[in-house]
Formats: structure tokens, sequence, C-alpha cells
């Protein structure tokens, strides 16, 4: 797997056998090109990170900073440290909901998500970024998940935007407008 544009264009991830499902490279250029502007120079927040390929893809386009929350980072530690600088990233690595309850308050442009699979993931994430605050007045959280996976968006964000590419849907939400 090889990060898609930016700085690091074309350079290898290291990804576990098994375990994660890492975000294809048409599903991250995807991403990147509904974005647009959105993920430069900004703070991003990278939960269920797996092998970071989103985080980092988001730090070779431009971003200045990003979290990355996984609970067993080996394979995300490796990819950061033979492409990212240390200033630019950091690991926290518990379960999602320890780590974003201890992010309480910090407000992020761009979060991005890839929970396992129809494991009620997506709730639970988006409820704790509402419940923490973590998403800053005019960012965006990025899901991705099963098109068949059912959950409520909290009443203070709405669904901007989503797409589907075979067995993944990647669903996009703001703060809804009063």
């Amino acid at each position: 797997m090889r990060i898609v544009g930016g700085a690091c264009k074309k350079r290898s991830l290291k990804v576990p056998k098994k375990g994660i499902r890492p975000t294809k490279g048409i599903v991250r250029s995807a991403i990147f090109n509904i974005l647009g502007e959105q993920h430069m120079n900004a703070e991003v927040l990278d939960v269920f990170a797996g092998s970071g390929a989103l985080g980092i893809e988001a730090i070779s386009r431009g971003a200045r900073h990003c979290i990355f929350v996984e609970k067993k980072p080996r394979h995300l530690r490796m990819n950061l440290s033979k492409l990212i600088s240390k200033s630019q990233a950091r690991i926290v690595a518990e379960d999602f909901r320890r780590a974003l309850r201890r992010l309480k308050n910090q407000e992020f442009d761009v979060i991005f998500a890839d929970p396992p699979y129809n494991k009620n993931y997506v709730q639970l994430t988006l409820n704790e970024i509402v419940r923490y605050d973590l998403l800053a007045r005019e960012g965006v959280v990025v899901i991705e998940h099963s098109p068949s996976e059912e959950f409520t968006i909290p009443d203070t964000l709405e669904k901007i935007k989503q797409r589907k590419y075979g067995d993944t849907a990647i669903s996009f939400f703001k703060h809804r407008r009063h």
C-alpha cells in the first residue's frame, strides 16, 4: 500500500497481514478530492488509525499535525518513523473511548475514523466526538463504514456527503447550522 498524494506520494506503508482493513488508495484519493483544501494546515485526528494511512496522507498533503488513536500501534509507529517528522504526529495508544475523553475540548479541523464494520462503532465514535467537543466549528468528520451499517447522526451534526465504493461507504459530517 502506498501514499497517493503530496510530499510522501508513492512511498509505501507497512500494513499488518490481518486485524485491520486499510483504506484503499482510490478511496483515499476520493476523500481528499472531496475535502479540497480543508486539510491544508489542519489539526487532524485519525481514530482507529491502523497503519496511519489517512493521517499520514493528510500530513503528506499539507496538514500541520495529526494525533493518531490506535490501540495496537506497531505498524503505525514504523510508518510514522520513516515518513513523518516527529513534530507532526502523536500516537495515543489506547481504546478510542479513553483516547477521545483524554482529548476533550481539543479542536480538530479534520477527524478521520475507520472503525471495524458493523459493530456500532460509527455511532459510538460520532457520539464521543460530540460529547467531548472535538470538532472545530468549521471542521469535518470523515467516517469509513459499511454501506449497510445503520446509525443515528447526533443532533449537533449533519451529514453533508456520502460516497460508496464497493463494500465501503464514506460519510462526511459538519456542525449543523442553526
